[in-house]
């Protein structure tokens, strides 16, 4: 069983993003596979190279079976309701199996630090990916057509299990233990901060693939969420209005001053790399600052129906800018994401731009392990 700073850290990543299907078999295994992804991530920040070794031996083998087990026992669920995307949800199944197969064959030796970071991209990607997106598609009808006789049948398969006693254990511990504490990074980003953009990041698919791109865009999410808050605490009166309302004030502005780094950041990127659909992402972001003026003039002048409008406005033009024309950054800078990377750890070491560790661990909770920034691995992994 996980220590109890694990159990937390599993704990934050279930209630944060609301991974819950309602069908306690499935939660179950799903709630398995966090296990072995939280325990590995905490292997690589503060393990040694032979206790990562056999933690990464074991996580392959238990996300092997666990994707054996677990799919024969949703595709005879989804096969059982009738499920008219069976067959392509099935097809998941088989490339993911394929892929992790795959990653048993290969030889680690001397990229031991990679494989394992792999592996955790590729469990983040199938986690966040296919249960919030996929997996919800089915849980209506689920719903309404599983029976005690279905349900008997996934009890039994689960029960089957090799690790049937590590996973109820684990349920139980994380769902129904009296301690319900989730790890430091989620109370000190908060998870109902998190949980909102979250459910943006995942729903509109906004991921560039482009690094310092995301986790700016992250923070962005962040900076907006807080400043609607905010704006609805100052709407509802629900502490002094006053202190509120500098609260807010200063809220917009570090939304705006980002805003315009950000946009600083992209510009830089694309000019030094010669992007071709420049000139024409760049008078989006002047469209985009009549949005930010606006909102500037209105903050001041305290006229809270208007913002309220400018915050959602801006919300919107910002994940609409981020699915469309950012996502065509990736496709450009794709086969040079290194160079793109190597040129962004200059720029910070310049002070040109601004990472904060609170915008990383948000990109690295919701996204990737790939830290632009600097080398983040244990020093037992790096090389001299």
């Amino acid at each position: 069983m996980y220590d109890e700073r694990v159990i937390e850290k599993i704990r934050g990543i279930w209630k944060t993003f609301d991974l819950s299907l309602g069908i306690p078999e499935i939660d179950k295994q799903h709630l398995w596979l966090i296990g072995i992804l939280a325990d590995l991530e905490d292997k690589l920040e503060s393990g040694t190279r032979s206790e990562l070794e056999v933690t990464f031996t074991n996580a392959l083998s238990k996300t092997l079976d666990y994707a054996t087990e677990h799919f024969a026992l949703e595709e005879k669920l989804l096969e059982s309701i009738g499920y008219s995307k069976l067959g392509q949800h099935r097809l998941q199944h088989m490339r993911f199996i394929t892929a992790l197969r795959n990653r048993v064959r290969k030889s680690f030796e001397g990229d031991f630090e990679n494989a394992v970071l792999d592996l955790l991209k590729n469990l983040k990607k199938w986690l966040f990916r296919h249960i919030l997106s996929e997996d919800r598609q089915y849980v209506d009808a689920a719903m309404v057509h599983v029976d005690d006789k279905l349900t008997d049948w996934m009890q039994r398969h689960l029960h089957a299990s090799n690790y049937a006693d590590e996973i109820e254990k684990l349920y139980q511990t994380v769902l129904f233990s009296g301690k319900q504490e989730v790890s430091l990074e989620f109370k000190k980003l908060g998870e109902e901060n998190l949980k909102l953009i979250s459910d943006l990041w995942y729903r509109y698919k906004l991921k560039t693939g482009i690094a310092i791109v995301d986790i700016q865009h992250l923070w962005l999410l962040q900076l907006l969420v807080k400043t609607d808050k905010l704006y609805k605490q100052r709407l509802k009166q629900e502490i002094d209005a006053e202190s509120l309302s500098v609260q807010l004030k200063e809220a917009i502005y570090e939304t705006i001053e980002y805003i315009r780094e950000h946009f600083n950041t992209e510009e830089s990127i694309m000019h030094h790399f010669h992007y071709i659909g420049e000139k024409n992402h760049q008078k989006q972001h002047e469209r985009f600052n009549i949005l930010i003026n606006d909102m500037i003039e209105r903050s001041e002048k305290e006229e809270l129906e208007s913002l309220a409008i400018l915050i959602q406005d801006l919300k919107d033009w910002l994940v609409s800018h981020i699915a469309i024309e950012d996502k065509k950054l990736f496709y450009f800078f794709r086969s040079r994401l290194s160079e793109v990377n190597e040129y962004v750890r200059n720029l910070n070491k310049e002070g040109k731009i601004h990472i904060w560790k609170d915008a990383v661990s948000i990109y690295k909770l919701l996204v990737d392990y790939e830290d632009i920034t600097e080398d983040k691995r244990p020093k037992s992994l790096r090389r001299n």
